[in-house]
């Protein structure tokens, strides 16, 4: 499960800044919003990202997408991730530094920590660490391309130094070599899954094998009913080219007097609301993550999705049904300022100075915030920051 995410000197984001799910010591909504997953480590099952328009919560959504699809993606195809990777330009000191990309994540019971430093196609900084008895220990270390192994406990990485090029992560070396823990590395950060834009359509492939999934398909029928109650059934069109995937959805059929006499089948991709096209995007992936886990981050949440829809959708993470799946969201929905919904601990708040630098910080970490404040009404009036400035627009007239 996810720990936490570092970057730096990525476009609005200079200075360090970390996301965190690991849960404090409150105890508000314990059960259903944090999990246990070691003696000592609690994390949370969601968090969200509030802040006004440019002041960075979409780039640190970005800086995380651009870690991981850089660690996935084949090497022919990382031009388009590399040209999200820009350094904060409002400074002198920073224009020729390198981007730095750092995530903690708890897999089978250990903390790993991996990262590193790209700057101009190059990587100039890797690392990786994980606990051995309850210490963190080095597994590898690079700096440009000198790479010092720990032979005890990375000794899938011996001999592979020189077969990685200056602009070639040495995990992703290892990992083609058959690597074990390289290996389950790959396999967990396979398991993160960043929504952005068009990026979202990538994803329906989840709710497309769910509709053939006769004992799944249920769940997600029960995800689509809660953005479309009137859907009744969805399938495919099986005299329709497999390959353009087309969508039919049920609805019943009433006479004059409000007595059901059948049903009604509709191209879904006519028929549906936006927000329940979206929906249908999101419910495959909510369904594989709740049963198998796994993490989700998504760029404006509730983006074509009513109010009621979204806190619904949280819900669903912060339940104690939900054992091993997280939640990261971008929103402006100020409803979900609840502290029966959301611990404090769970809302985060992205606010760029006047130097065009984002800090991201959480509202635990704001003193003199008390179990039963206003969130909402708070947050309006600007007592933890992150809004927007709005001056007289009457003076365009003048």
């Amino acid at each position: 499960m996810l720990l936490e995410f570092s970057v730096s000197n990525f476009r609005s984001i200079k200075d360090m800044q970390t996301l965190s799910f690991l849960a404090t010591t409150m105890n508000e909504h314990e059960k259903t919003n944090t999990i246990q997953v070691t003696d000592k480590v609690r994390l949370l099952k969601s968090t969200a990202i509030y802040g006004a328009n440019g002041s960075g919560k979409s780039n640190l959504v970005k800086a995380m997408w651009a870690m991981m699809n850089f660690i996935k993606v084949p090497f022919e195809d990382r031009k388009k991730i590399e040209e999200h990777i820009q350094p904060f330009k409002l400074n002198t000191s920073t224009r020729n530094e390198g981007s730095f990309f750092q995530i903690m994540f708890i897999l089978e019971g250990k903390t790993y920590r991996y990262g590193f430093v790209y700057l101009k196609g190059k990587i100039t900084s890797e690392w990786l660490f994980g606990t051995a008895n309850k210490n963190e220990v080095e597994f590898f270390t690079r700096d440009k391309q000198k790479i010092y192994i720990n032979k005890e406990r990375f000794k899938e990485g011996i001999g592979l130094e020189t077969k990685t090029r200056e602009d070639t992560l040495f995990l992703n070396v290892v990992f083609d070599f058959n690597g074990k823990i390289a290996c389950v590395i790959k396999d967990y950060l396979g398991e993160i899954f960043i929504l952005q834009g068009l990026d979202e359509e990538i994803l329906q492939s989840f709710s497309y094998n769910l509709i053939q999934n006769k004992a799944n398909k249920h769940r997600l029928l029960e995800i689509l009913k809660l953005a479309d109650l009137d859907i009744y059934d969805i399938g495919m069109d099986e005299d329709y080219d497999q390959k353009t995937r087309k969508i039919i959805s049920q609805r019943k059929i009433f006479d004059e007097n409000g007595q059901e006499v059948g049903l009604e089948t509709l191209d879904f991709d006519k028929d549906a609301s936006a927000g329940t096209k979206k929906m249908f995007i999101y419910a495959g992936v909510f369904v594989h993550l709740l049963k198998s886990g796994g993490t989700i981050i998504i760029d404006e949440f509730d983006t074509k999705f009513h109010t009621s829809l979204t806190k619904a959708i949280v819900k669903l993470f912060n339940s104690e049904k939900n054992k091993t799946a997280q939640l990261c969201f971008v929103t402006h929905n100020t409803n979900l300022l609840d502290n029966d919904l959301l611990r404090r601990d769970q809302i985060y708040f992205a606010e760029k100075n006047q130097r065009g630098e984002t800090s991201i910080y959480s509202l635990n970490e704001i003193k003199g915030v008390r179990n039963d404040s206003s969130l909402e009404k708070d947050y309006i009036k600007g007592k933890y920051g992150a809004i927007p400035f709005i001056r007289n627009l009457n003076t365009i007239f003048e």
